[in-house]
């Protein structure tokens, strides 16, 4: 399955597909006990939030296979945590930079992600600077104060 694929199906399946609003994050590769995973976070917000352009951090975040992308465990934050930032504080999610969300920047950005994957899962490789630079291209269209969370949650 390409990581395309796996990010729509965290998007259609975090939390048995409930219908709150919240934000699923691009996915991750995440290590834990001596294995690679995929990882996303998820954010809750209200129409509120959005409007003044501020979030809460991230309360839930979700490990899957590496290769199928089967979610394998969903996490409150509560009970197993994934950063250090703050719960007391809004973060800032607006942002005058131009972000690339194009369909193509996604498409290049993910057959990374793919490639990364394929070497874990063929050769139990993991290319550092090849998956820092899927990570960058993800983080250029985040606002700043939430890139964090995409660091303190991957590998």
């Amino acid at each position: 399955m390409n990581s395309k694929t796996i990010n729509n199906h965290f998007q259609k399946n975090v939390m048995g597909g409930v219908k709150i609003p919240h934000s699923t994050s691009q996915p991750v590769v995440f290590f834990e006990d001596g294995k690679y995973y995929l990882a996303s976070f998820v954010f809750f917000y209200t129409k509120a939030d959005i409007e003044n352009g501020e979030v809460d951090r991230p309360t839930m975040w979700l490990v899957a296979d590496i290769e199928t992308g089967e979610i394998i465990r969903e996490y409150e934050t509560k009970e197993k945590e994934f950063s250090d930032a703050p719960y007391n504080v809004k973060y800032n999610i607006r942002s005058d930079e131009k972000y690339d969300t194009s369909k193509d920047y996604y498409d290049k950005a993910f057959a990374i992600l793919d490639s990364v994957r394929e070497k874990i899962i063929k050769d139990g490789k993991f290319y550092k600077g090849e998956y820092q630079y899927y990570l960058n291209m993800i983080m250029a269209n985040i606002p700043k104060e939430y890139r964090r969370f995409y660091t303190d949650l991957s590998v």
